[in-house]
């Protein structure tokens, strides 16, 4: 947009030259000699004449060559067959203040007329256009299928007086790329029109996409306006859309060119997911890459801006209820408000909060609290993280990761559990316990598989653990006085000292838990001390997503958790 607007402002005979190569020399001249001299003159003099008004307003190394000149049909004026050269653009960058190099050419036929003091210069067609080597502030921009100037509904491009000129014209290019940025624009067009002291500008661009891989966002449609009076800035406004009307962006900018500042404000309308639709894929392939299988309510606006230091952007996301994957790790009800200080690359400065309905890394967490940034190297740091957990408290130590490729230990502390919730949640009939526990659960993050390591719980004081089934498992019956027997019989009523559980393997997998109780059973042997050590084994992570109903979260969630929300195919 700067670049449009440098081009555009100015004054007439001027700036016209820098807009519309050779165009204004013509008809400069035409207004001098009149239409007879030039017919006179021939096509190499009105060349020359072209060729030396562009050089003199910076085009140092420009060149106006009229290869054919007759009169119009219906004695309209001078047609004016041509081909023009702006030379190293490099050249002329000081003298017009436009920060740009490489070459533009212009050729096609134009018909010059006169109506009173009134010159008029209308395209008889379209003007092939083509860049090599252009450059806008030091980025490449590329026009790999060329372009084309043509008219404004068969208005001319240009009405020119010693007083007053009006321009319009349409510049369109099947294709616009800018390598650097990994932009690539298609079906490109761009109307300039200027009446008095009054101009504006109208660019449509069909598919706007970025050429990453995978991209941080789908192709958009773009429609921009941007209108001046007299000296006063550039006021912008327009809209973004694309993936089926989910993603609606409203725009909304200034751009002052006399200190070569503006800004742009873009808000996006709430984009709603559903549980079983394309998840982030639809908006954003590779935040999807981030969380798969995404659900709940986004929105947010973002900030752009640029003066001479180049680009400045910013941001704001609001995501509401957000449910989904990342990686083995599943989240849900995840709720807050996140400032970005960059959008390319996407950096979150430290500090950033969010709610946290639920988050499963290999044991079921809820009602959770994270603090976090996202840093430029595409590393997750969190610095505060908690979640509630039978009946107690789980934080973790700090901890970074690349959400894309998670790898590492998060080491979980608890405090506080519940020896009665936390059996409750592994449901195993007639088994019951009291007091409370702490301990660590390291959670080791590999890619796909997520790991506990080593964890244990030991109880903060005594209790009592009791194992009394109305029907025993087969492996727990035997003869009276059997080593089985005995043990259930000290489990019936066991008053612990000392309880701790171990837990290791992988969630998904087999998973492992031992119990050591150091205690006496009153009514066992007179209530004489023994230690107990049990071994269990098997899928526990499933054992531990029942009877989740303690922690009063809703059923989608639960049924998330749990895996009953995936229908058998």
């Amino acid at each position: 947009m700067p670049v449009l607007t440098d081009i555009w402002e100015g004054n007439a005979g001027l700036r016209l030259g820098r807009a519309i190569a050779g165009t204004a020399a013509v008809a400069v001249t035409l207004g001098v000699v009149g239409l007879g001299g030039i017919i006179l003159a021939g096509p190499a003099l009105v060349g020359a004449t072209a060729t030396e008004v562009l050089r003199g307003t910076g085009f140092t190394g420009a060149a106006v060559i009229v290869t054919g000149m007759r009169v119009a049909e219906g004695w309209r004026g001078l047609r004016l067959e041509f081909a023009g050269d702006s030379g190293p653009l490099e050249a002329a960058a000081k003298a017009l203040d436009l920060p740009m190099s490489g070459r533009l050419t212009l050729s096609g036929a134009l018909v010059v007329g006169m109506d009173g003091g009134v010159v008029t210069v209308t395209s008889a067609g379209c003007l092939p256009a083509k860049a090599e080597r252009l450059t806008v502030s030091g980025q490449p921009f590329n026009l790999p299928e060329g372009a084309t100037v043509c008219s404004v509904q068969d208005a001319p491009l240009l009405r020119w007086r010693p007083d007053a000129m009006a321009v319009a014209a349409e510049l369109r290019a099947p294709r616009f790329d800018a390598p650097e940025t990994g932009l690539r624009a298609e079906q490109v067009v761009i109307r300039l029109e200027r009446e008095g002291n009054g101009r504006r500008a109208d660019i449509s661009v069909a598919r706007a996409a970025n050429t990453a891989k995978p991209a941080p966002i789908v192709p958009l449609a773009v429609a921009l306006r941007a209108v001046q009076t007299g000296e006063g800035p550039w006021i912008i406004d327009g809209t973004a859309k694309g993936a089926g009307g989910l993603l609606d962006v409203a725009l909304d900018g200034t751009y002052d060119q006399t200190a070569g500042t503006g800004g742009m404000q873009v808000v996006a309308k709430p984009i709603r997911l559903a549980p079983n639709g394309p998840g982030l894929a639809a908006i954003s392939p590779l935040a999807e890459t981030f969380l798969q299988k995404a659900s709940g309510t986004l929105h947010g606006k973002a900030t752009v801006g640029w003066s001479a230091k180049g680009l400045a952007t910013s941001g704001q996301a609001v995501v509401k209820e957000l449910a989904g994957a990342a990686g083995p790790v599943t989240v849900a009800g995840v709720s807050g408000t996140i400032a970005l200080s960059s959008l390319s690359p996407p950096v979150v400065p430290d500090g950033q909060k969010l709610s946290i309905g639920l988050l499963d890394v290999g044991i079921p967490l809820t009602d959770g609290t994270l603090l976090f940034g996202y840093g430029r190297d595409g590393r997750l740091d969190v610095d505060r993280a908690e979640w509630r957990w039978a009946g107690g408290r789980l934080h973790a130590d700090p901890f970074e990761l690349a959400p894309a490729k998670p790898k590492g230990t998060v080491t979980l502390h608890a405090d506080g559990i519940d020896a009665a919730k936390l059996l409750e949640l592994i449901a195993i009939d007639g088994l019951e316990a009291s007091g409370k526990l702490a301990g660590t659960l390291p959670v080791v993050l590999a890619g796909e598989t997520v790991t506990l390591n080593g964890g244990v719980l030991e109880s903060a004081g005594p209790g009592t653990l009791r194992y009394d089934p109305a029907q025993p498992p087969s492996g727990l019956k035997g003869e009276e006085g059997s080593p089985t027997a005995m043990l259930l019989g000290a489990l019936t009523d066991f008053h612990y000292d000392t309880l701790r559980i171990t837990i290791d393997g992988q969630a998904g997998g087999e998973l492992s838990a031992g119990f050591s109780l150091r205690g006496a059973n009153p009514s066992f042997y007179d209530g004489y001390p023994v230690a107990l050590n049990l071994k269990l084994s098997g899928a526990l992570d499933r054992i531990l997503r029942q009877n989740l109903d303690v922690y009063r979260i809703p059923d989608t969630l639960r049924d998330r958790m749990t895996g009953s929300d995936q229908k058998d195919h």
